[in-house]
């Protein structure tokens, strides 16, 4: 059996619906890959490194998932210092040999809001981009205002079928990185 180490903030855990409801359940569902959801609702990117360094991970477990960054926003916390944070994670999975998986931040309801996602998905391109895998859930949120508007309970966090959706989206290219990873 494959293992997922998945960290985050609540759009890994599966708020409001909790973990049994999240993208990564349903990922798990359809492949039978264990997702550890780890994820816990208002994280920073700070918050979710801490925890990925104070606990230490079953020695199975050789992939890390990480989606952080939009907590980060909403608390006035400026690019630069999110973009340490993500060369942090880059650092501690190269240190403990993981492979990553870095999920691209999704855009909300918020335009002034999505300026600044916009920016910081540009910014994870950039640092983690040949060096993890980048995994972009957008298509299966919603890539048009409309389509988001529906797809979000407050603007933020993805609808119960939402979350499905994304499930259903990142399952099979969650399979084809592991496959990889495993070929190399």
């Amino acid at each position: 059996m494959k293992y997922v180490a998945c960290y985050g903030d609540s759009l890994v855990q599966g708020f409001p619906f909790g973990p049994r409801y999240s993208w990564t359940a349903q990922v798990e569902k359809l492949t039978q890959i264990k997702m550890l959801n780890y994820g816990v609702c208002g994280d920073c990117c700070d918050d979710i490194i801490y925890r990925m360094r104070q606990y230490a991970l079953p020695e199975y477990v050789q992939h890390v998932l990480f989606l952080g960054g939009a907590n980060d926003i909403l608390q006035g916390r400026r690019i630069e210092d999110i973009s340490r944070d993500y060369k942090r994670v880059l650092e501690w999975c190269k240190e403990k040999h993981y492979s990553l998986c870095v999920v691209l931040p999704f855009i909300s309801t918020e335009q002034a809001l999505n300026r600044q996602l916009l920016n910081l998905r540009q910014e994870a391109e950039h640092i983690f981009g040949g060096k993890a895998f980048l995994l972009d859930l957008q298509p299966a949120i919603g890539l048009d205002a409309g389509a988001r508007f529906k797809a979000y309970v407050d603007g933020i966090h993805p609808k119960s079928q939402t979350y499905e959706a994304m499930g259903n989206y990142a399952a099979p290219l969650i399979w084809k990185w592991l496959k990889e990873e495993n070929a190399d």
